[in-house]
């Protein structure tokens, strides 16, 4: 059996903090995508578009898919090139 290599408990402790951190601001802003602005594209509901769609769904719509995968790539883009390099964790090619 392999043995893992010993891990400073404080050098741990950071990285997790730092990786929290990161995961409740990306869900701050996955949450305020969700519920905050759907009440404000109520009113473009009057404009039809391309098939009858309301204006302000389609734009609801599109708006949190587009975030959702951005949230997506800043999150394996900042765990890959940042966190994980800083604290030592990297994985090798």
């Amino acid at each position: 059996m392999a043995s893992t290599p010993a891990v400073d408990t404080a050098r741990l402790e950071a990285y997790w903090r730092e990786h929290w951190r990161l995961i409740l601001t990306l869900l701050a802003i996955w949450f305020a995508v969700t519920y905050l602005h759907p009440p404000f594209a109520a009113s473009l509901n009057n404009i039809k578009i391309l098939t009858g769609f309301p204006l302000g769904y389609w734009l609801s719509s599109q708006f949190s898919i587009t975030v959702y995968v951005i949230l997506i790539f800043i999150y394996a883009l900042t765990m890959n090139n940042v966190i994980d390099k800083k604290y030592g964790f990297e994985e090798e090619e």
